[in-house]
């Protein structure tokens, strides 16, 4: 039985980000995705200038109008980048509808926001608290550092300690949300050779749960696009009923195969994450329950 979900994510139309890496991965999971752009862009933001970006607040506004007059059910709703204030209101609406349909719809939250320190160059300030207050109804909330910092209002570093990166998952799980995930965390006294994630896998409705680090190889080149399909795997694997913490252990290891396979067949940095590289993988991955990356 196929799942679906709702993806609310920009559309690029050249570089491999957002829709254009969630939709193959999830429909290879046996996820139907149904679509919503928040803005359609001429190519992504990382590495080029002078794109184009269309903002789709109104479009969104007739499609989910639609969606409700036809009462569309979806086994999950995930969202990206978000273009403004008003388009989180209209995530909660999205999640409001379903999650009055069936309770039980995971929501996932990619708080996007920033990376390297400093913001994306189409966000504002003023996303951060709304944002803040967007991931406190998630069952799934997927930040890089750049972005638990903002979100968290703390100073942001290039290296962590584990004992530092196990805080601030916490302080993360703390906003509300029942499940958190923090990627790409450089870690402190390693030599630049691996990258943290950093988990809390809450328990008893999330009110209790643990921290934990996983450690994975890191590429020397980080590319645009694998947030993306880091929390893209996410949900296909919680949707699968793939346990919370071995879900996160899978989508680390798949997005650090798609990063090195992407450098290897030698595309360029801005080209982003070549997903169709790793689908078999992604395949293998969920009929086998296990990993060897």
């Amino acid at each position: 039985m196929l799942s679906s979900c709702i993806a609310v994510h920009d559309l690029s139309c050249h570089g491999k980000s957002s829709l254009t890496v969630i939709m193959p991965v999830l429909e290879a999971m046996g996820v139907e995705v149904s679509p919503l752009p928040t803005a359609i862009l001429s190519t992504q933001t990382d590495g080029f200038s002078d794109y184009v970006f269309s903002d789709q607040t109104a479009v969104m506004k007739r499609v989910i109008s639609h969606w409700e007059e036809l009462g569309m059910t979806a086994d999950a709703v995930y969202s990206g980048f978000l273009g403004s204030r008003e388009q989180i209101g209209l995530v909660r609406q999205v999640i409001d509808t379903q999650k009055n349909k069936r309770t039980d719809s995971l929501v996932v939250i990619d708080p996007v926001l920033g990376d390297d320190g400093r913001l994306y160059g189409p966000m504002e300030d003023a996303m951060i608290p709304a944002m803040r207050e967007l991931v406190t109804g998630a069952d799934i909330v997927t930040p890089n550092m750049t972005e638990a910092c903002l979100l968290c209002n703390v100073p942001w570093k290039k290296t962590w300690t584990e004992p530092e990166a196990l805080e601030m998952v916490e302080m993360i799980h703390a906003f509300g949300p029942r499940n958190a995930v923090i990627t790409g965390i450089l870690l402190e006294n390693d030599g630049g050779n691996h990258y943290g994630v950093a988990i809390f896998d809450g328990q008893d409705g999330g009110q209790h749960g643990k921290a934990s680090l996983h450690v994975h190889e890191r590429h020397p080149v980080s590319l645009p696009g694998s947030g993306d399909l880091f929390a893209a795997l996410m949900c296909g694997f919680m949707l699968k009923r793939v346990s919370f913490s071995m879900a996160a252990h899978q989508a680390a290891g798949l997005t650090a195969l798609a990063v090195r396979r992407t450098c290897e067949a030698g595309y360029g940095r801005r080209h982003g994450v070549a997903v169709a590289l790793i689908l078999p993988d992604v395949v293998d991955a969920l009929r086998t329950d296990s990993c060897s990356w």
